[in-house]
């Protein structure tokens, strides 16, 4: 989803890719937790389209997510906080 995220010149930006039924397998997590399934994976898509908006080349926001998959914490964590 990611990667399929493009720039955008409007305000507000319009939602790309996030469709209702993509909540619907995490449904259940909606019970737990602060916020909703759905409102993370929209916020999540704003942030995509916001870097790839500020720097189009921009890989950073898909590498973070990616890193939450490997049991090194300390690689999200280095992500997370790169100041290059």
């Amino acid at each position: 989803m990611l990667s399929q995220v493009k720039s955008v010149t409007s305000f507000p930006p319009a939602i790309q890719y996030f469709k209702p039924e993509h909540v619907e397998p995490f449904k259940e997590l909606d019970k737990i937790g602060e916020f909703t399934v759905e409102f993370i994976l929209v916020a999540i898509e704003l942030v995509a389209i916001q870097e790839r908006t500020n720097y189009p080349t921009g890989t950073l926001t898909e590498s973070l997510y990616k890193s939450f998959g490997v049991k090194d914490r300390f690689q999200v964590i280095q992500k997370a906080i790169w100041r290059g």
